[in-house]
């Protein structure tokens, strides 16, 4: 499923964005060992400007993570921070406002028309992300022998197959439905490799639990880590 979003943004201003956030927080949490969910919030609102639309904390690899969406005059955003040391441990654009310029970045549209030049297959997903400073859409193909994910980038064009910072593999469906129901056991009556919003690339698995009772869970199509667990209500 390809996921549509008209999103645009000016390279200026992702420099200036990033440069930004580095600056501000090394200066914020200079003398701070972890932060407060209050601090938090006033970090975002005093640096970024706007409102913070949602705020919770998980547990990831680095340790405690705030997981911010804010909103500012340019567009809504998606951070994590981690609470121990106050750093940005990623920060994703999640929709763009319509007067921002997109400064000869290469569009969805183009995109795609790259994509079908260059690689053969049929394209599953397609979303902006952000590396190193750098626009680019994160992207998956899925040829008759497997699927294969790839970073396109915005303003030179160039695909590659090597994601930047992260890799570029996911697991297999059957590896997703064993981590599942190793959770919960139970019967996997649905599953579907999806881009969501909040977590990214994941596996959306249904379940009918042995308690005749119904799961849905997100698993990371990267990690493996279970992102979200909802149970049916009775």
């Amino acid at each position: 499923m390809i996921v549509n979003k008209k999103l645009l943004i000016t390279a200026a201003f992702i420099l200036l964005f990033v440069l930004l956030a580095v600056g501000v927080i090394a200066v914020y949490l200079k003398n701070t060992d972890s932060i407060t969910e209050t601090e938090a919030k006033e970090f975002v609102v005093t640096t970024y400007g706007g409102t913070i639309n949602s705020i919770g904390e998980k547990k990831e690899e680095e340790g405690d993570v705030f997981k911010i969406v804010f909103e500012n005059n340019t567009g809504t955003y998606k951070m994590e921070l981690i609470k121990k040391t106050g750093k940005i441990s990623s920060l994703s654009l999640q929709s763009l406002k319509s007067n921002v310029a997109n400064n000869g970045l290469i569009e969805e549209n183009k995109a795609i028309n790259l994509i079908k030049e260059q690689i053969s297959g049929d394209l599953l997903t397609i979303e902006e992300t952000m590396h190193n400073k750098i626009a680019y859409y994160s992207f998956i193909v899925k040829t008759d022998t497997n699927e294969q994910a790839y970073l396109l980038n915005r303003q030179t064009g160039d695909i590659t197959e090597e994601a930047v910072g992260e890799s570029s593999e996911y697991i297999a469906q059957e590896k997703a439905e064993e981590i599942a129901l190793k959770e919960i056991p139970g019967k996997v009556s649905e599953i579907e490799l999806e881009e969501d919003d909040d977590f990214g690339l994941v596996y959306e698995l249904e379940i009918d639990t042995d308690q005749n009772k119904e799961v849905k869970m997100y698993i990371n199509a990267y990690s493996g880590v279970i992102e979200s667990i909802n149970w049916e209500e009775d």
